[in-house]
């Protein structure tokens, strides 16, 4: 766990803003309504930035779920261990990312296993940690 309870009560806070800036973006679904016009080219633009939109959209909402999470762990008082192995998370990366589930030691693994393809029995990555 980060060193005292001042740090994670920073940790608190940051998540708590963190959790209240995505849930304002959210609302901003209209980015992504699909409008019609006339020439091609401008439709084809609208298609690409509402594509994009989507996608932020997606990826705000996969952090709001993990912040979500982080704050329920600080709840339950496991917050600051990995998830995986259940070493303390360092400090240094909960203050960098404080919805951080994983050390970086598991999370560089995590990383590597998404690299490839299809879904990983959890066996493979106690193995490859």
């Amino acid at each position: 766990m980060p060193a005292n309870n001042e740090e994670v009560g920073g940790c608190r806070r940051a998540l708590e803003a963190k959790r209240l800036e995505l849930i304002g973006r959210q609302h901003n679904a209209e980015s992504i309504i699909i409008e019609r016009v006339a020439d091609a080219a401008d439709e084809s633009v609208l298609a690409n930035q509402r594509d994009l939109a989507v996608d932020t959209l997606n990826r705000e909402a996969a952090v709001l779920r993990l912040v979500t999470e982080a704050l329920e762990r600080i709840a339950t008082g496991e917050y600051g261990f990995c998830m995986e192995c259940g070493e303390p998370i360092s400090a240094k990366r909960l203050a960098a990312l404080p919805w951080a589930a994983l050390c970086l030691k598991c999370q560089e693994v995590a990383d590597r296993l998404d690299r490839t393809s299809g879904p990983r029995p959890k066996s493979w990555f106690q193995d490859a940690a």
